[in-house]
């Protein structure tokens, strides 16, 4: 049975999406990588610290205007 393990949510400001997600919802910071401008940042479900991962990816690269 296919799992999805990561989906991605795409944010104005990854800073501010972390403390959103974080402070207000409850989710918990699992990986933070830099890349370049961005990072690759992920956070998960406390209950769930290895299930599904929300990327919290910028949004500012010219592809993602359709999706937004």
């Amino acid at each position: 049975m296919p799992r999805i393990t990561v989906t991605s949510v795409l944010v104005d400001d990854q800073d501010k999406a972390l403390r959103f997600y974080t402070e207000v919802l409850g989710f918990v910071k699992k990986t933070e990588i830099p890349l370049g401008d961005a990072r690759w940042l992920t956070v998960v479900s406390p209950d769930d610290p290895n299930g599904p991962e929300l990327l919290l990816e910028p949004s500012d690269h010219p592809a993602v205007a359709p999706f937004k």
